[in-house]
C-alpha cells in the first residue's frame, strides 16, 4: 500500500503549489496587493522546495541502498522514520528488501564455505586458472602437487613439464584432449582434466590433477607379469621338443653311458635321427626367430621428428597392401582429405600403419566375413590427428581386449605376436598412442593418435 500514499503525497503538494500559485498571481495582478502576494509567494516557493527535499530525501536513500545492493554491501542503516507515512512505507519496503538481501548473501557465504572445505579436504587437486594464466583458486592437494600458489601463473608449470602450461591453456579444449598425464620432478604421474566455464564474459579453465603413479605401476606389474608368462610360453613351446628329441636320439647311439656298437644302428635309427634334426632345425629356427622380434621390440630406433604428409604416407601403404592376398575381394571407403602435414617419423608412422593394414586384411580374409570392408579415416583437431581404421571382420573377444597389445600375445596360428605392441610402443615413444574400440556392433574400430608437440 506505500505506493498508495506516496501518491496521495505528490498531489496532495502538486494541489498545494497550484492553489498558492494561483492565489500569488491573482493577488499580485487583481488586487495589487503586494504584501499578501509576497507572503502566497513564500508560501509557494516553500512548498517547492518541500516536495523538492521530498523526492532529494527518498532518492538519496533509494540511492545508498542501490549502491550498497551493487556492492554486495547489507550494512546500511534504512531509517524507519521520517514523519511521513508515504517515505517511511518506502523505508519499510527497502529494509525488507535489504535483510532478504543479507540472508542470501549469508546463505551463499555459508555454502561457499562448506564447498571450499570440502574442496580442500579433497583428495584430488583442484585449481582453477583465469584468462591470463593466473592461479585464482587452488586447494591444498593441489599446491603439493604442482608446487603452485594462488596469484601465481601458470607457467612455474614448466618445472612439471614444458607442455603442460601450453595443454592447460588450449583454446576450448574436446573429449580427446581434454586430460593428459605428465610427470613432476618426483617422478609422479600426474594426470591433469580439464574443463572449461564461463563467468560474467570471461573463460576460467578448472583443471583436477591427481597421482595415478601407482595405478600405472600396477598396470606396469601386470604387463610384465603377462610378458614373463608369454615369453615362457614361447621359449618352453621350443625348448621342450627340442630336450625330447635331444634325449630319444642320444638314446639311439648310447647305452649306459656307452656309445653303442655301429652295427647295431639300423636304417630306422637313421631315418628317426634325421627327422628329430629337422624338427630340432625347425624349433630353433622359431625360437631364433622369436628372440630377433624381442630384439626388435626391445631395441625401438630414435625417431627423428619432422614434418611429413600424413596423407601421402597412408595413400603409399594403401598401394603396398595391394599386395596382401583377397584385397581384391575387400570393399575400401577411405576419408582422406588432401594434404596433412605433421610432425613425425616417417618410417616409423609407415611401419605402424602397415601392421594395422596387414591385421585388418588379415581379419577381413575369414570366409565368415560378409561383404568384408575396410574404413580408413583421416581427421584433426587443435591438437591431435587421427587415423582410424575399421574393418567388419570377426570381433575381438572381451577376455582378449586387455591383450592384444601385451608383447607376444598371439590367436593367430603362425603369429608373432609382435605387430600391435610393436606398433604400440612405437606411437607411445613418439608421444602418441593407438587405441582399440569395438563399442559399434560388428565393427573393430584402431585409432592412431599423433600429439602436436608444444
Amino acid at each position: 500500500m506505500a505506493y498508495k500514499h506516496f501518491y496521495r503525497a505528490i498531489l496532495f503538494r502538486l494541489a498545494v503549489i497550484m492553489l498558492l500559485a494561483g492565489t500569488t498571481t491573482y493577488l499580485f495582478f487583481e488586487k495589487q496587493n503586494y504584501p499578501l502576494s509576497i507572503i502566497s509567494g513564500l508560501l509557494l516557493t516553500g512548498t517547492v522546495i518541500n516536495i523538492v527535499r521530498y523526492f532529494n530525501h527518498m532518492n538519496r536513500w533509494i540511492s545508498f541502498f542501490l549502491l550498497g545492493i551493487e556492492n554486495e554491501d547489507t550494512t546500511l542503516k534504512i531509517p524507519s522514520k521520517s514523519g511521513n507515512k508515504a517515505i517511511d512505507d518506502v523505508y519499510k519496503g527497502m529494509n525488507r528488501l535489504n535483510e532478504l538481501f543479507r540472508q542470501t548473501k549469508t546463505e551463499i557465504n555459508t555454502r561457499e564455505q562448506y564447498f571450499r572445505s570440502v574442496i580442500n579436504q579433497s583428495t584430488t587437486g583442484l585449481f582453477s586458472v583465469n584468462e591470463k594464466g593466473r592461479v585464482i583458486n587452488i586447494n591444498p592437494e593441489a599446491e603439493k602437487l604442482v608446487n603452485l600458489k594462488e596469484y601465481h601463473h601458470i607457467n612455474a608449470l614448466t618445472a612439471v613439464d614444458k607442455a603442460l602450461p601450453g595443454f592447460i591453456m588450449q583454446s576450448a579444449p574436446n573429449a580427446h584432449q581434454s586430460s593428459a598425464i605428465f610427470e613432476n620432478r618426483h617422478g609422479q604421474k600426474l594426470l591433469f582434466k580439464l574443463s572449461q566455464i564461463t563467468i560474467k564474459s570471461k573463460k576460467i579453465k578448472l583443471i583436477a590433477v591427481s597421482d595415478i603413479t601407482k595405478e600405472l605401476d600396477n598396470r606396469e606389474v601386470d604387463a610384465w607379469i603377462k610378458l614373463a608368462r608369454t615369453l615362457s610360453h614361447e621359449i618352453m613351446n621350443n625348448i621342450a621338443p627340442i630336450t625330447t628329441l635331444s634325449k630319444v636320439i642320444s638314446g639311439y647311439f648310447t647305452q649306459n653311458n656307452t656309445i653303442v656298437d655301429t652295427g647295431k644302428i639300423d636304417e630306422k635309427i637313421i631315418q628317426n635321427t634325421v627327422k628329430g634334426l629337422d624338427v630340432i632345425e625347425e624349433r630353433s629356427v622359431g625360437l631364433m626367430n622369436f628372440v630377433e622380434n624381442y630384439r626388435k621390440f626391445t631395441k625401438l630406433p630414435e625417431p627423428h621428428l619432422k614434418e611429413v604428409n600424413l596423407s601421402v604416407i597412408v595413400e603409399s601403404n594403401l598401394l603396398a597392401a595391394k599386395a596382401f592376398p583377397g584385397f581384391d575381394k575387400i570393399k575400401i571407403i577411405k576419408e582422406i582429405p588432401g594434404d596433412f602435414l605433421f610432425v613425425t617419423d616417417e618410417k616409423l608412422q609407415s611401419q605402424v600403419i602397415t601392421n594395422l593394414l596387414k591385421n585388418a586384411l588379415e581379419a577381413l580374409s575369414s570366409d565368415d566375413t560378409e561383404n568384408p570392408t575396410l574404413m580408413i579415416k583421416q581427421w584433426q583437431t587443435d591438437r591431435t590427428m587421427r587415423i582410424e581404421f575399421t574393418n567388419n571382420g570377426p570381433a575381438i573377444p572381451p577376455e582378449l581386449r586387455e591383450q592384444i597389445f601385451v608383447p607376444f600375445f598371439t590367436t593367430k596360428e603362425n603369429g608373432s605376436g609382435i605387430g600391435l605392441s610393436l606398433s604400440k610402443q612405437i606411437m607411445l615413444t613418439m608421444g602418441g598412442d593407438i587405441l582399440l574400440n569395438s563399442k559399434k556392433e560388428g565393427w573393430t574400430t584402431f585409432t592412431v593418435v599423433l600429439n602436436k608437440t608444444v
